[in-house]
């Protein structure tokens, strides 16, 4: 039978295969048993076989014969004739109430409940009432005939004469059919018909479930009650999406809801009752009539709030369900708990079972799952309130009910910062990871909300987490203390745009919590200085307007700085402290440079923390004037650098070469950090005894000792020597010239173009990071591309040649995209100021400028996205005019150079646009296609040369001649209009892909 490629007929065929399908020990049979039972299933004797299955005494071959109508119906189901699907008809049900009789397993009946279903769908003929029909062959014993319009038998009265087996199958039934039928869309007239049926036989289906929901609690009578749950949801969920606008329908469905309802004082059903009243509130709250609210609500306070209680205070996780009912139900009621708040039978309580919640002991993440939860209640609330605020006018008096939301609000406060405290080291040892993480969850939930109440609350809420900090710390409760500080700093934003909000900041810089925590010989929790250090960077602008604060917050962080897991939150909030305060620190800038010292003897020396707290002292030398004081301190700074630069060449010496890498790139971060500390920050005050002020000297930096410094910095690439092929040491450099670029005024970063050139030259196609390179030269190049910027023609001219040789040695763009893309945007942003580079007759590239352009037309013709965005970028430029004035002889080559690449380039662009391209490049593709089409009379001849050539890709058969012509037309016609244009070219590009039923109909 393994090796036979017969379909199994007889029942002993097919029990043998069921058999050795659902018993384990033939993997290798598997495969093929599938096989053969799915031929089965498709053969046209399936129904009969399946029929005679059904008569096996093992009911995995009862389920497989189930499976086999099914099959059948999906398959053959629409094409039976009216007498054939009357007779299918007539054998299910037969079969499914003798099953039942006979005392069948879940298992079978639910499957044949399934069966029927698929019936339902599948039948050409329709089936008003099948589960009236149903119930009345279970009463009959066999299938009974199926009731017409005028029959008075009543569902409610078969159910009585019904056993229990029997009115719970008819529920499984009736939930299978609302399930399965609710996944049907209405997208042939005849599944439109079957909900349409739905709409009576919802009234069939609420007669079982009331009589069902009216059995006792004891023995079958609890079965039946909850399937009938169960089935009630299914239906509920059936018709949240079908029936919006039928109310007559979902009134069967309402008048249920009381008792239903009685399940949620059920002990046997009550968690899942409380699921799925849950589950209707969160997605279907206008379900739920006032009334019924009120009902839910006396349910919630006389039966749920006594259990949520107990269980809160055991710290039991059995008291989940209560507590998310509780929490779906204020959410599906926010408006009343919020403008209602005298309401004692609803708000009130609910209000104060969400507050007991959050009172309860535990810790979110671990055995307090609910708090987490309720957070989005939470939300919900001051979401609600928000709105109420910023929807009134200035003018309008709050609500009355604002007060009490203050009140409400304040309360929470209080409770968020009492969760918030971290767990002591005993308990958080034994968490596991996904504790630890719900805990860290908790606290970004609460984050949100915080500044969401800050935007109502406002300086209310900082005085209270203020007060309750300095309490905590008054009786040296260092992980309340912890809480509060971490508040703070996640509010620090709104805080500070909150002028009053100064007065209350001074309470805690003025007490003695950052001197506390600077005192390394008290046993201070880690976490408690690790926050105090994000506090003091995220109030670095406060600081800097009362720098009768700095001594203690400096002196804080450098303590820190010294311990090892505290050193890289406190050399980044140094970083920040020290750039937004650096005026205020230019009489510490000695002691800092002696901290320094100390530091870089120290074990927390790394290149991280190095980087910032070097960059940090250097933000302060850049505060001091004139520029000539700043020269000792910064030359002070650059000699460390220059001593990690000789020990990496030292280790590179030696062949130590991971050493070398380790300490060479740390020197170039090192330096990009001071570079960065020395850029003038945006927001410099502007003195108002400017005209009285000499001068600044513009050439400091070129000439004497502002030369030397400047000399000493670029001293430090010399590194490169012995690490020029290393990615991250080339990366750092180009940070290095960067930070130069975006300043405005000379300084001791403004390095002379031609050190980026040079660094240029020096590189190879082969470079790691060579695009990093191109990219810093862009930025020099745009630089010196502004109107009141100095031109660099010889420069531009060096780096377009190394461009173009680099060009050479890449043969083609896809063989480095990266590298090639760069080279191109290089090339573009030649355009407009140095477009003479490219394209005077007089110009050293002149030479190779077809390999130049050859090569950017190969990027528009590559697989490679960027090579080619950049290409389509740059021909875009030559084509329009340039925006700069040049030169007559300039001007003339450019038009003769499009002249002759116009054919290729309209070949090429044509070749994207009728299949190459990906759709999401045709934007690009179409701005050279415009700018051909705008600007060059002979644009038409060479687009309609490229429709009829052979080159183009394969095109889809039904774009001929004609629609080409029409393409051309339009494009032509549209005289780059860039929205229409982009129309029709994402049209024809459809058209030729075959994505598209017609063109040009």
């Amino acid at each position: 039978m393994e090796g036979s490629n017969t379909i199994p007929h007889t029942m002993e065929d097919v029990e043998t295969l069921v058999k050795r399908l659902y018993q384990p020990g033939h993997p290798r049979t598997i495969i093929l048993i599938n096989d053969q039972l799915q031929r089965l299933q498709n053969s046209p004797d399936a129904w009969h076989i399946a029929d005679s299955l059904l008569n096996s005494q093992d009911p995995h071959v009862r389920f497989f014969a189930a499976q086999t109508f099914i099959v059948k119906l999906n398959n053959d189901g629409s094409t039976l004739d009216a007498e054939t699907a009357q007779s299918v008809q007539t054998r299910l049900v037969s079969w499914l109430v003798r099953l039942v009789n006979q005392g069948e397993t879940g298992l079978v009946t639910k499957k044949f409940s399934s069966t029927l279903t698929t019936y339902y769908l599948r039948s050409p003929i329709q089936w008003k009432r099948p589960i009236l029909h149903l119930a009345l062959s279970m009463q009959n014993g066999d299938t009974a005939n199926e009731p017409d319009e005028n029959a008075t038998v009543s569902m409610g009265g078969l159910c009585k004469s019904l056993s229990e087996s029997q009115i719970i199958a008819l529920l499984w039934f009736a939930a299978t059919l609302a399930d399965e039928v609710g996944r049907m869309e209405n997208n042939t007239p005849a599944l439109a018909q079957r909900h349409v049926q739905m709409e009576v036989i919802v009234e069939d289906a609420s007669s079982l479930l009331r009589f069902a929901f009216s059995q006792g609690p004891d023995g079958a009578g609890a079965e039946i009650r909850s399937e009938a749950l169960r089935c009630y949801i299914t239906w509920v969920n059936y018709a949240q999406p079908v029936w919006p606008q039928k109310p007559d329908c979902l009134e069967y469905l309402r008048q249920l809801i009381p008792v239903a309802g009685q399940c949620l004082v059920d002990p046997a059903l009550q968690r899942d009752a409380l699921d799925s009243f849950r589950d209707i509130l969160e997605s279907y709250t206008s379900f739920f009539r006032p009334e019924h609210m009120r009902m839910l609500s006396s349910v919630i306070a006389e039966h749920i709030q006594p259990l949520l209680m107990q269980y809160l205070e055991d710290k039991d996780p059995e008291g989940l369900p209560y507590g998310q009912m509780v929490i779906a139900f204020g959410d599906a009621n926010i408006t009343q708990i919020v403008e209602r708040p005298d309401d004692v039978t609803g708000s009130e309580i609910i209000l104060k079972m969400l507050f007991d919640i959050l009172k309860a002991p535990g810790y979110p993440g671990d055995e307090d799952e609910l708090s987490t939860l309720s957070i989005e209640f939470w939300n919900t609330y001051i979401e609600y309130v928000n709105d109420m605020l910023f929807s009134k006018d200035q003018d309008e008096p709050d609500p009355p009910w604002f007060d009490y939301c203050r009140s409400v609000l304040g309360q929470l406060v209080g409770l968020l910062w009492a969760k918030l405290v971290t767990p002591p080291p005993e308990t958080a040892k034994q968490w596991t990871d996904a504790e630890s993480d719900g805990f860290k969850e908790f606290r970004l939930d609460t984050t949100d909300l915080m500044l969401s109440m800050y935007v109502f609350l406002g300086k209310d809420m900082l005085q209270q987490l203020i007060t309750l900090t300095i309490g905590a710390l008054d009786a040296r409760q260092w992980r309340a203390v912890e809480a509060g500080m971490f508040c703070l700093h996640m509010l620090a934003d709104n805080v500070l745009e909150d002028q009053p909000s100064e007065e209350l900041l001074a309470i805690v810089f003025s007490s003695s919590l950052f001197r506390d925590v600077a005192d390394f010989s008290q046993n201070i929790p880690t976490q408690v200085r690790r926050t105090a250090i994000d506090l003091l960077g995220s109030y670095g602008q406060y600081i800097e307007h009362h720098a009768e604060y700095l001594p203690d917050t400096v002196r804080f962080l450098f303590a820190s700085l010294e311990t090892g897991s505290l050193a890289n939150a406190a050399a980044k909030s140094i970083a920040s402290l020290c750039s937004a305060c650096r005026g205020s620190l230019t009489g510490e800038l000695e002691g800092f440079l002696q901290q320094y010292q100390r530091f870089l003897s120290g074990p927390t020396n790394d290149p991280y923390t190095k980087e910032k707290v070097i960059g940090a002292i250097a933000s302060i030398i850049q505060a001091i004037q004139p520029d000539a004081a700043k020269v000792q301190p910064l030359v002070a700074l650059v000699q460390y650098v220059e001593q990690d630069v000789q020990v990496a060449k030292d280790c590179a010496q030696a062949g130590e070469e991971e050493m070398a890498v380790l300490m060479g790139v740390a020197a170039l971060n090192c330096l990009a950090s001071i570079g960065k500390g020395m850029q003038i920050p945006d927001d410099v005050p502007v003195s108002i005894y400017e005209d009285d002020e000499p001068p600044p000297n513009k050439e400091f930096w070129s000439v004497g000792e502002g030369q030397l410094a400047q000399q000493r910095i670029m001293g430090c690439f010399s590194v490169l020597q012995v690490l020029g092929n290393n990615g991250e040491a080339v990366e750092a450099a180009c940070q290095v010239l960067r930070t130069g670029f975006a300043e405005t005024e000379p300084g001791p970063f403004v390095l002379p173009p031609s050190v980026t050139v040079s660094f240029l030259q020096q590189c190879a196609v082969t470079t790691p990071q060579l695009e990093a390179v191109l990219g810093t030269v862009c930025i020099l190049i745009t630089q010196h591309s502004k109107g009141n910027s100095t031109r660099i023609g010889a420069e531009v001219t060096a780096v377009t040649q190394q461009v173009m040789n680099f060009t050479q040695q890449l043969g083609g763009p896809g063989n480095d995209p990266a590298v090639a893309t760069s080279c191109i945007d290089v090339l573009g942003r030649l355009m407009p100021y140095y477009t003479s580079v490219l394209f005077d007759d007089a110009s050293p590239v002149a030479p190779g400028l077809q390999t130049l352009l050859d090569f950017t037309i190969q990027g528009i013709d590559g697989a490679d996205p960027f090579p080619k965005r950049s290409a389509l970028d740059f021909w875009t430029k030559v084509i329009k005019p340039q925006t700069a004035p040049v030169p007559d002889q300039v001007v003339a080559r450019m038009k003769e150079i499009v002249a002759a690449y116009g054919p290729q380039l309209a070949l090429t662009l044509m070749r994207q646009i009728t299949g190459l391209a990906q759709r999401s490049e045709l934007d690009y593709v179409c701005e050279p296609l415009k700018a051909l089409i705008t600007n060059q009379l002979a644009s038409k001849g060479w687009l309609d040369a490229a429709l009829r050539s052979d080159m183009l890709p394969t095109v889809n058969p039904a774009v001929g001649d004609r629609e080409r012509q029409r393409f051309l037309q339009q494009i032509v016609g549209l005289r780059g209009d860039t929205r229409k244009t982009r129309d029709v070219v994402k049209e024809f590009y459809a058209a030729c892909r075959g994505t598209v039923v017609s063109y040009g109909s």
